[in-house]
This record gives structure tokens, C-alpha cells and sequence, in this order.
């Protein structure tokens, strides 16, 4: 949703900023790292400047994949630096 992603890229600017913060780890919920974005994409709302926030990134950012990750969950998950998958 537009509410999940304006809070990725909140968190990941405020992580980014606090030099107590070593490591950033996106994560989904309830088993589901990513149903997918195709609705944000059908409004023309791009993801680019997120994954871009993500690999400009001074600091490890680590996709924490536990079940599905699929369309715009997918592009984040590769524009991270490292992704740790569960077998599920």
C-alpha cells in the first residue's frame, strides 16, 4: 500500500541518518515478505526512488524474505544488499 511504502522510506531515511544504527533490515509480516505492488504501479506510483534510497545506502540494508515476494516486494528485495530467504 502507499501507507507501507511512505513508512519504508521514513524508516529507511531516519535509519539512514542515525549513526547508532549499524544495519537496516526490511522484513515483511504474517509469513509474507511481499504480496506484490502491482496496484501502487497501476497508479503510477514508480518505486525507483526507493530502491534507489536502498542501494545508495551507507549502511547494510538486508532483505529478511520469509514466504512470498512478488512484483514491487521483489524489486526492493533486489535493490537490497544482502537477502536472507526462509524455505517456506
Amino acid at each position: 500500500s502507499l501507507t507501507t511504502l511512505q513508512a519504508l522510506e521514513d524508516g529507511l531515511k531516519r535509519a539512514d541518518a542515525d549513526p547508532s544504527v549499524k544495519a537496516i533490515m526490511i522484513c515483511g509480516e504474517n509469513g509474507k515478505f511481499s504480496a506484490g505492488f502491482s496496484a501502487l504501479k497501476r497508479q503510477g506510483i514508480a518505486l525507483g526512488p526507493i530502491v534507489s534510497l536502498i542501494e545508495r545506502s551507507e549502511k547494510p540494508v538486508v532483505a529478511a524474505i520469509e514466504g512470498i515476494a512478488l512484483g514491487g516486494g521483489l524489486e526492493v528485495a533486489l535493490g537490497c544488499h544482502y537477502r536472507i530467504a526462509h524455505v517456506k
